[in-house]
């Protein structure tokens, strides 16, 4: 005759969803579990806890509850226990946390079993409107007589010719200047030149300059005030004096657009050749900038019509990640946060808040694609992430096995392949789309 022998369960775990993104886990843990726990937290404290007249490790339990007090004894016990309790109960219960859990002791008592609750953020059940078939329109890539036209005048402007003119300066003109720059009675040579050639009108130096040559003529001298652009040199910011005198006033003149400026200009002995190669050309980019925003448009639709809360931890890691990479990036060019922030208008919480709404759009646009993926059995091959792998090899210049080492070591291959996931969910999406072309109308 057999005996079976059922070992009745340590611990008992409870799982109730509190809200779209967080699960809370009441768990129980049996007396029996606590007991040789608490005497490894006894020898522990045992070996770091000077007393007088006792060695380390070898002070009596009676002594050590003595003087750090049983309740100290128990908190350290429950310090240690409780993460290793929970962490057993999230894979027993297969809960996937993506952050740290709140911990909160129910009740404990000696001799009774341990209650605490563990409430954790997950990521969220996607619960997908229907994603095949979605309407959009593709924009047109065909070339309107502008932008052809624009092309043909930034290549005449390359090609123009200055000559010099009796007359007082315009917008657009090129003027010769001798610039110098002062601090009281300092010479200031980062902001001083000599023979200068400058478009009038074009801004980039300082405003003042722009409004002070329009309208002034060859052997003109004049002077005004002017605060240095912060970032400029160690005079950013603070008001210089400059004296300038033209010297020079030309215009560009630009070539007829015939059959001898595309030779001159180009591979081809026609106008019209060189107008079809333009279109051709801006057709290629329009066309690349299409499908982008073809995918773009459809996954904004998906997003928009989709339920979702994104974790709230997945969206403050994202944002600070993406700050980070700003501010990194600041620090290398020499611009400050205050000086990036009055380019741009802002203030710092407009700054993380913009970062915070960017990272949960992305967030949500990597959730859904992993929704769809899951559910049409779309999965990541080995094959395609040694092609990945390759790929970033070839554009970073490096051997292959070094960037897989880097890849593998920085944990990044599942991302990797998570990333290879939505880019094929996407393509999916693109696939099943109802698509219509937009054309052109030229005014």
């Amino acid at each position: 005759m057999s005996v079976t022998i059922r070992h009745q369960p340590t611990m008992k775990t409870q799982v109730e969803r509190e809200g779209p993104t967080t699960l809370k886990l009441s768990i129980e843990v049996e007396p029996g579990e606590l007991a040789p726990l608490l005497d490894k937290t006894i020898r522990r404290l045992s070996r770091e806890v000077n007393i007088p007249g006792f060695r380390k490790g070898k002070v009596p339990r009676a002594i050590l509850e003595t003087n750090l007090g049983r309740d100290t004894i128990t908190e350290e016990m429950l310090r240690d226990a409780l993460p290793a309790f929970y962490a057993k109960a999230a894979v027993e219960e297969k809960v996937a946390a993506i952050a740290e859990p709140d911990i909160e002791v129910k009740s404990f008592e000696e001799g009774k079993p341990l209650e605490f609750t563990a409430t954790v953020e997950v990521r969220p059940e996607v619960s997908l409107p229907q994603y095949k078939g979605i309407e959009v329109e593709r924009p047109a890539t065909k070339p309107t007589v502008e932008e052809i036209s624009e092309q043909l005048d930034r290549l005449r402007d390359r090609f123009g010719t200055l000559e010099p003119v009796g007359r007082n300066a315009i917008d657009g003109d090129f003027v010769t200047i001798d610039l110098n720059a002062y601090r009281h009675d300092q010479k200031i040579d980062e902001a001083t030149a000599a023979d200068l050639l400058y478009e009038v009108g074009s801004g980039t130096l300082v405003p003042e300059l722009d409004t002070e040559l329009k309208d002034k003529r060859a052997g003109d001298i004049f002077k005004f005030n002017s605060t240095l652009p912060e970032g400029a040199g160690e005079h950013g910011g603070q008001e210089i004096s400059f004296t300038v005198i033209v010297k020079e006033v030309q215009t560009k003149k630009l070539p007829d657009l015939d059959d001898e400026f595309a030779k001159t200009a180009s591979e081809f002995n026609t106008l019209d050749e060189l107008k079809e190669e333009i279109s051709e050309r801006i057709e290629a980019v329009k066309t690349m900038e299409a499908d982008v925003e073809v995918r773009n448009r459809i996954l904004e639709d998906l997003i928009d019509r989709t339920d979702l809360t994104v974790p709230e931890s997945m969206v403050a890691q994202e944002a600070q990640h993406r700050l980070s990479h700003l501010f990194n990036d600041l620090q290398q060019a020499g611009v400050s946060v205050e000086q990036y922030l009055n380019s741009q208008n802002a203030t710092e919480d407009q700054l993380i808040a913009a970062y915070r709404t960017s990272a949960e759009k992305s967030i949500a646009a990597e959730l859904i694609l992993e929704a769809v993926a899951k559910a049409e059995s779309i999965e990541v091959g080995k094959e395609e992430i040694d092609a990945e792998i390759e790929r970033l090899a070839e554009k970073v210049e490096s051997d292959i096995a070094t960037i897989r080492k880097h890849l593998v070591e920085s944990g990044r291959v599942s991302q990797l392949a998570g990333d290879i996931l939505s880019r094929k969910a996407l393509n999916f999406l693109v696939e099943h789309a109802q698509i219509t072309a937009k054309e052109p109308t030229d005014g």
